[in-house]
């Protein structure tokens, strides 16, 4: 009986004996979708993804980032280290490491969900130095409905609001559903912001020709209400060794946002300390306990207080 040299071998692969004939099926879906995402993960240009994505960045805050490094993160991410932001004559801000995720398995709901981090220097393992938050979508434009959601933990504010904060501890949630058209930037939607500051001290905010002189709380808290590109401060206290502050009016969102304009009547109730930290200022200096009134106005890059 002749050959012709060839010989074919087939089979099937033999599962162990655990695996019932009805699972394999969905063990076979399994090992395809592992490989896919595998393969994904290997090819995937994520080069050219970090590169545009700190564009976009760029193009649509105004600031200038820059990375030292970065890694790509399993599943499907992206990691940039060693990150400054900047944007003359704002200080510029360090932050240790920036992270944006996508989270796999939600994509197959329909839902579009991005994961970010940024934590900054001196952070600790237990999360403290952290900002992180979540951006739910319907498409990945960004375009359309969308939610926010996002935690600020015990970051140092005075990294955020250089130079009038040199010293504070941040607590905040943020909450904002986006109603933005296509093919534009606005504020469309409603949100809110409910923060808490530790040891506040303010220091350089302007008042006429001068400054006022450096000014120390022991607790603050803060409560906007948004809707759209106006904000109103619904609940704004300090307290501390120099006095109360207490504030109310409205915030008008801008882009970028340190271009955002401030109208608020600000009422600070003298502490023991004032009287003597407020002599020379071109204000009346009243006992401890009378409460002065002032308007705080300009944008968030320069306010600047009226009698």
């Amino acid at each position: 009986m002749g050959h012709s040299g060839y010989s074919i071998m087939t089979g099937r692969i033999v599962w162990p004996s655990a695996v019932s004939i009805k699972k394999e099926p969905f063990l076979w879906v399994a090992a395809a979708l592992f490989c896919f995402l595998l393969f994904l993960y290997i090819t995937f240009p994520f080069g050219a993804l970090q590169s545009r994505i700190l564009s976009e960045i760029s193009r649509n805050t105004g600031w200038t980032i820059r990375a030292a490094d970065w890694s790509v993160g399993f599943p499907f991410g992206i990691e940039w280290h060693d990150v400054t932001l900047a944007k003359p004559p704002v200080p510029a801000l360090q932050i240790d490491t920036l992270r944006l995720m996508i989270p796999l398995l939600v994509q197959f709901t329909g839902q579009r969900k991005l994961e970010g981090i940024v934590q900054f220097p001196g952070g600790s393992k237990s999360g403290a130095g952290k900002i992180s938050a979540t951006v739910t979508a319907s498409s990945w434009s960004f375009q359309g409905p969308a939610s926010v959601q996002a935690h600020v933990h015990q970051v140092d504010l005075s990294t955020l609001v250089k130079p009038f904060v040199t010293k504070g501890l941040l607590q905040a949630d943020i909450a904002h559903e986006s109603t933005a058209r296509p093919g534009t930037v606005n504020f469309a939607g409603k949100g809110t912001v409910n923060a808490e500051v530790k040891d506040l001290l303010l220091e350089h905010i302007p008042i006429g020709q001068t400054a006022l002189p450096p000014l120390a709380f022991n607790h603050a808290t803060l409560t906007l209400s948004c809707r759209d590109a106006s904000c109103e401060v619904t609940d704004m206290k300090a307290d501390g060794p120099d006095g109360s502050i207490t504030a109310k009016g409205q915030l008008t969102l801008q882009q970028p946002l340190d271009h955002t304009t401030l109208d608020l009547t600000v009422t600070i109730l003298a502490g023991a300390g004032w009287a003597q930290k407020s002599a020379g200022l071109p204000i009346p200096t009243p006992p401890a306990g009378t409460p002065l009134i002032f308007k705080l106005i300009g944008t968030v890059a320069n306010p600047r207080l009226s009698v």
